[in-house]
């Protein structure tokens, strides 16, 4: 029998995923300096004032038997990770959507390129999204966010 994969395991390979984001090639942010990529607990909001910036938390583990890719002596493990990205958007609504779809679009583009999370081994992930943009201040630049869930699949025998 396989081990299982280890949640220190998949934040770190979510981590390093992330940090691939780097404003290069078809990426429009970098996300690979100091403080922008962290795993955060449930007992606060992120805390990072840089920008861009994301933040995941690893959710619910479940095993699943009798569903795809668990076939004879396999079963199936599914992992939720939730994923909050902000990013200075501008000033005026139009800015400030294409500032998080923008930001969106490379999260997606980085996991997809690793469907598998390098050394984290799972099977495929699948990816929901939404951008929420936050109230004009006084002309003053607002975030922008991306907010998204992650489903990892696994099988093991």
């Amino acid at each position: 029998m396989s081990a299982p994969t280890n949640r220190n395991t998949i934040a770190s390979a979510m981590t390093s995923v992330l940090q691939t984001i780097d404003g290069t090639g078809s990426f429009t942010y970098n996300l690979s300096g100091t403080g922008q990529v962290e795993q955060l607990d449930l007992d606060g909001p992120p805390i990072s004032r840089v920008r861009p910036y994301v933040a995941f938390h690893l959710g619910p583990r479940q095993d699943i038997r009798n569903g795809a890719g668990a076939d004879l002596s396999q079963y199936g493990q599914t992992m939720s990770v939730d994923l909050v990205g902000v990013v200075t958007g501008g000033a005026t609504p139009g800015a400030a959507v294409q500032a998080a779809n923008n930001l969106e679009a490379d999260i997606i583009r980085a996991l997809h390129a690793s469907r598998t999370l390098g050394s984290a081994a799972v099977h495929d992930l699948s990816v929901s999204t939404e951008i929420v943009t936050g109230p004009e201040v006084d002309g003053r630049q607002r975030d922008a966010y991306v907010a998204m869930t992650v489903e990892l699949f696994w099988a093991r025998t």
